[in-house]
């Protein structure tokens, strides 16, 4: 089979609370495994980033925030997927609105009292200024009352997805906002105004001890922001945004702090049952979000610090071997070496994971071994990232029809309990590799992999109907994985 299809995801690395969250999703939903440990990932993510901060080996403090683009085609299902993972962030969200509904009614209604006040002082010192009195006794005046002008609300909701520098600034407004921008259409995302503040956005993912921005109408501060951003998007409309600003992208560090994936499609493999849908991994996973949203609330209410946590000697030191396994293969000629951008980001990644990982489940003291879990998803996301963007790993139209016929073979046929295939009915039926010459050249290359082999009913005579024989040895290897 070919070697261009992304391996299977290392759910096992998770904890039991949420890798058996994400098989019952999978199994159920049935998308990609990648597409659903992203959508909890980024819950996860959400969750924890407003409770904790994580203190890394190299003595830099960071929060735990995460940012992840899915690439895939329409039909992947991760609008159901994102629904079902976020359920409780959604209603917590709820909540919120009809909250700041409220208090966006008193703001009004405070507004139009000061503003009644102001007119009047502005009629007194009119009047003032006609008959020549002397204005300094009314400074006070002015000074307190424009001090008590009503600030408006701030969006309490954690969860945004089309937004720009202003508004986005104002969500994360005060100290230790947590925010998240996060869609199902990445072209809301990349095409929104925020996408041109590829800086900003650097920043807040560093978690910058302060930001600000000046406008005519007032000043926003933003101190120690919290932000998780994930989206999913077709490789079409990545490729426009990707040939307009991916030299910035790249060139600002600004990819590299993605952990992206692009999974073999399940669209055409999926089976429809009657079967109702019962859940119960997904259930304990909604109640350790709720739990932490709830502490995320009280803990901005009563202005209490964030947890800081740390790294044990043991995870230090697993910590300084990979970090020098994956500074030896940046050097020119090695495989990491057209992505140093997200290779130097590696370990950093890696940690803040680690930190989710080991507040996510619980866990007490310092982070010890949820450093190796964390390293076994991050690795995956790192081959990932090299496949895609990684210079010397261009797929090209050959390997992609490689790949998808393979890829379309073992769920057809394979995991149906089926050895062979009609040439004929796979030609015709594939449903993206229909050219003749495309797929004959594509069918070649299988067989030469010796994955395949081709033969007639009249074995020998070279009449009757073609079929294609699968390679037990090659099918069920891939299948196990």
């Amino acid at each position: 089979m070919s070697t261009l299809l992304p391996p299977a995801y290392p759910v096992d690395a998770m904890y039991s609370l949420v890798r058996d969250a994400v098989w019952e999703v999978r199994d159920q939903i049935q998308a990609p495994d990648a597409l659903v440990a992203g959508s909890v990932l980024t819950a996860m993510s959400m969750a924890c980033q407003g409770n904790i901060d994580v203190l890394l080996p190299t003595g830099l403090i960071r929060p735990p925030s995460l940012f992840f683009a899915m690439f895939g085609q329409s039909g992947e299902r991760k609008t159901t997927v994102d629904s079902l993972v976020c359920t409780p962030i959604h209603e917590h969200d709820k909540a919120y609105t009809a909250a700041n509904a409220d208090a966006l009614a008193h703001y009004e209604a405070t507004l139009r009292m000061w503003q009644a006040e102001d007119a009047a002082l502005q009629r007194k010192l009119g009047k003032a200024v006609q008959q020549c009195e002397d204005l300094e006794q009314y400074r006070d005046n002015l000074v307190a009352h424009a001090r008590l002008k009503p600030r408006k609300p701030a969006p309490m909701r954690i969860v945004h997805q089309n937004i720009t520098e202003r508004p986005l600034m104002e969500a994360l407004q005060g100290d230790g906002k947590s925010i998240a921008i996060v869609s199902d259409e990445g072209e809301i995302v990349l095409k929104g105004g925020v996408m041109s503040k590829m800086g900003l956005l650097n920043k807040a993912w560093d978690g910058a001890a302060s930001l600000s921005l000046d406008r005519m109408d007032g000043h926003v501060q933003v101190t120690n922001p919290r932000m998780t951003v994930s989206f999913m998007i077709q490789e079409e409309v990545f490729q426009e945004f990707w040939d307009k600003r991916g030299h910035t992208a790249r060139g600002s560090g600004h990819m590299a702090r993605y952990l992206v994936a692009f999974p073999a499609s399940t669209v055409g493999f999926r089976r429809m049952t009657l079967q109702d849908h019962t859940w119960t991994c997904l259930p304990p996973f909604h109640d350790r979000l709720n739990e932490l949203l709830v502490t995320a609330d009280q803990r901005r209410a009563n202005n209490d610090s964030r947890t800081l946590l740390e790294f044990s000697i043991e995870a230090k030191e697993l910590w300084v071997r990979s970090q020098n396994r994956v500074e030896s293969l940046m050097r020119p000629g090695e495989c990491y070496f057209g992505i140093k951008d997200f290779a130097s980001k590696f370990l950093e990644i890696a940690g803040r994971v680690a930190a989710i990982f080991h507040y996510f489940n619980g866990l007490q003291g310092h982070i010890s071994e949820t450093l190796e879990r964390a390293l076994d998803v991050v690795d995956w996301h790192l081959n990932e990232f090299n496949r895609i963007f990684g210079d010397s790993n261009r797929v090209s139209q050959l390997q992609q029809d490689v790949q998808y016929l393979g890829y379309y073979l073992l769920n057809r046929y394979w995991n149906e309990g089926h050895d062979k295939a009609s040439w004929n009915e796979v030609r015709t039926r594939n449903g993206s590799v229909r050219d003749q010459k495309r797929f004959e050249a594509a069918m070649r290359e299988l067989w030469r992999e010796g994955s395949v082999r081709f033969d007639t009913e009249s074995s020998g005579r070279g009449k009757g109907k073609r079929y294609i024989y699968l390679n037990p040895q090659q099918f069920q290897a891939i299948a196990s994985t």
